[in-house]
């Protein structure tokens, strides 16, 4: 945990495991590192036992030589609930001031009495194998040295030390879903099996060590079935159909992680919903928590942000004989006099100059858009999904028009007009590339 390292921070809430761990590491490191503490002041609770606990932590960083940062912060409402969004403000606090004074570590104090109590909500949950592991000792730069350790013991040390420190009330709230598993269900759990807590971390060592294994596989199935797109991730439903449920399972879960930086919210329900949508019709979308959605996109389960899926629409006059940056293609247009068609690539078209009706715009799709094929129109939505364009990436497909309409869906399909004969002067030569 702390193997090389001069300085680290610590999350300091002035109550006794925080308490606890400054002077063990005191005791043990003396001024071998440099330790810091941080209080984050959420303003969820009593006014006066907020400062109580701010001054515990000015006289326990004076105390013990130590700086020390008191930072407030606001919480709003969210899906999440509070106390998921307080977690998540508080960690970005850490980081953040851990980079700004060059922390090499974050110092929690979790102990063993948070670890089983996590796996029991996890447990009720259903978080599924990586969710019942519960609190991990190391996941840099996080560390959490009294993860082994019982309340107990730590409630003993400070009463042999003779330290105080500050009591959150909130604990006795067992409508709170972690103080009832702490008050009602452990307790009855322990006169079944009085070494309960030595029965829950031994399983979850077994379940770490056969994880461990399980992600060798998993790494290499998902870098066969991923692909990362601009807005999110697919994952290929025909790769991904070959591997046991365990293996997909833990993929799409890696796919969410590589999104949102971890599983927060995730459920196995939301995992069994996710490759429910193999046999759904393309085009079906499954909601998922803080945004996240999951689509069917023909054989490819597409992963990515709600917000993400809102297009800007845009319209640019293309100047011939300049190249123009519209989204993520570069295009160039010439007019040529000669063109050999055996030679044209699909990301190239060619069209009798004289027949095109100015001026050249490059636009994305519109409601009703229509294209003229051979013997008449047809809709733009329907040549999309013949070409089998996913729906998510209909919006980005170029359109070079002119005044009379479509003349090329770029790279998809060109409109049954404008072609190029024998007798043709000038010709219109289009191309694009993809920036990305």
């Amino acid at each position: 945990m702390f193997e090389g390292v001069k300085k680290a921070l610590i999350g300091f809430s002035s109550g006794p495991d925080s308490v606890c761990l400054l002077d063990v590491l005191k005791t043990i490191y003396q001024n071998d590192i440099d330790f810091f503490l941080i209080y984050v002041n959420h303003g969820l609770r009593d006014r006066k036992v907020l400062e109580y606990e701010e001054r515990l932590t000015a006289y326990y960083a004076h105390k013990y030589n130590c700086g020390f940062k008191i930072v407030k912060i606001s919480i709003p409402k969210t899906k999440k609930g509070i106390e998921a969004e307080a977690r998540e403000r508080r960690y970005d606090v850490f980081i953040d001031y851990a980079q700004k004074i060059s922390a090499q570590r974050v110092v929690l104090g979790h102990n063993l009495d948070d670890l089983v109590e996590t796996f029991f909500m996890n447990l009720i949950r259903g978080s599924g194998n990586v969710g019942f592991q519960s609190i991990p000792p190391v996941r840099l730069p996080f560390v959490r040295p009294l993860i082994n350790v019982k309340k107990i013991d730590i409630l003993r040390y400070l009463k042999e030390k003779g330290l105080k420190f500050s009591r959150d009330m909130t604990n006795l709230d067992i409508d709170i879903r972690r103080n009832f598993i702490r008050q009602k269900i452990i307790p009855r759990l322990i006169e079944l099996n009085p070494r309960i807590y030595e029965t829950i971390k031994r399983e979850i060592e077994i379940l770490h060590d056969d994880e461990e294994f399980m992600q060798i596989a998993v790494n290499r199935a998902y870098n066969r079935c991923r692909e990362k797109k601009k807005d999110g991730i697919t994952l290929d439903l025909n790769r991904l159909m070959h591997y046991n449920k365990a293996i997909r399972n833990r993929v799409i879960m890696k796919a969410i992680v590589e999104l949102k930086g971890n599983l927060t919210g995730i459920e196995s329900k939301h995992i069994e919903g996710i490759w429910s949508l193999r046999s759904k019709l393309s085009g079906r979308i499954l909601c998922l928590p803080e945004g996240l959605y999951a689509q069917k996109v023909y054989d490819k389960i597409f992963l990515g942000w709600k917000d993400s899926a809102i297009k800007k629409r845009t319209e640019i006059e293309l100047e011939i004989g300049k190249e123009i940056r519209f989204g993520d293609l570069k295009v160039r247009s010439e007019i040529i006099e000669h063109f050999d068609l055996k030679k044209k690539k699909e990301n190239c078209e060619v069209f009798d100059l004289s027949q095109v009706v100015p001026p050249l715009i490059l636009r994305n799709r519109k409601r009703g858009d229509v294209v003229v094929i051979k013997g008449g129109k047809k809709r733009l939505k329907e040549i999309l999904i013949e070409k089998k364009i996913a729906s998510l990436e209909r919006d980005d497909v170029g359109l070079l028009c002119d005044r009379e309409g479509i003349l090329w869906v770029m790279g998809v399909y060109r409109a049954y007009r404008a072609f190029i004969q024998k007798n043709t002067k000038k010709i219109l030569k289009v191309e694009f590339e993809h920036i990305n």
